[in-house]
């Protein structure tokens, strides 16, 4: 499918929908990410770059093929990846939740080998995430005491996920499993991956629209999923709490300052204050 004087109207109905963008068929191997009117172009850019960049280091089937623009929407030309996500695999196949943990921690594992000097710093991100707007609910002196405990931490070149959970890991249910979502990639130490997985399984916000009943099935097998995957990902590196432990505060920095989720905004505020009150 050419760009060339294409309007929405041309792209049909999106096979999925998320709180960033909608997802289109673009032609038989490519499939179109239309990321909503005011995504912030830049980490429409560095989600483009991390996609190459993790392609090409073979930590990723996703490949970048493309930008296109249409009327005030940014999108990404994609190659498509065989499979599903593991939750909506195990939504057809339940005993596969019993080996997601492992899946979780090799995947993670593999990708914390590799390291980039073109990805951003995540180090360096959440410092200039305290001069953004959601940050402004901080005092000065709380921002003060923010960037001393960003600074007393190490910096790092492995290419950590931070969105990385089992609807970001796709599979076609037998030897072929990928990472999908590169938007809020960053180079940094595992241990800061590892805090944000330990967040998103345990504390992020369920799918919206979703029912209680379902809600409360999914928080159980979740936290569940999330003991076991940060056992065996310990288990297996070596890594300590102490070590996870002291980038949850950046990760709460990251969460609300790049998504800014109305319904998460007052928690998150809660526990950043929490977090500078240890």
């Amino acid at each position: 499918m050419s760009n060339q004087k294409l309007g929405l109207e041309d792209l049909g109905q999106p096979i999925f929908t998320s709180r960033s963008s909608e997802v289109f068929n673009w032609d038989e191997e490519k499939l179109l990410k239309l990321f909503h009117a005011g995504t912030d172009p830049d980490l429409i850019a560095h989600e483009a770059i991390n996609s190459q960049v993790t392609f090409e280091s073979g930590v990723s089937r996703v490949e970048y093929c493309g930008q296109v623009q249409l009327g005030d929407r940014q999108g990404l030309i994609l190659k498509r990846v065989a499979g599903k996500t593991l939750i909506s695999l195990a939504a057809g196949r339940p005993q596969t939740v019993f080996s997601v943990h492992r899946l979780m921690a090799d995947l993670q594992i593999a990708l914390h080998q590799v390291e980039s000097d073109r990805i951003r710093s995540y180090k360096g991100f959440v410092k200039e995430a305290l001069d953004r707007e959601p940050m402004q609910f901080l005092t000065p002196e709380e921002k003060a005491h923010c960037l001393d405990r960003l600074e007393a931490l190490p910096e790092g070149k492995h290419i950590l996920h931070l969105d990385y959970h089992p609807d970001n890991i796709m599979s076609d249910g037998k030897s072929q499993t990928t990472i999908i979502d590169w938007m809020p990639a960053s180079a940094g130490v595992p241990a800061a991956a590892v805090a944000a997985t330990l967040f998103l399984l345990n504390e992020g916000e369920m799918i919206p629209g979703m029912s209680k009943l379902a809600g409360a099935a999914l928080e159980a097998i979740r936290k569940t999923v999330c003991r076991k995957y940060y056992a065996d990902y310990k288990k297996k590196t070596g890594l300590t709490d102490q070590e996870v432990a002291r980038w949850r505060l950046p990760f709460l920095i990251f969460r609300l300052t790049i998504w800014n989720i109305d319904s998460e905004i007052p928690g998150l505020q809660r526990k950043i204050r929490e977090e500078l009150a240890k």
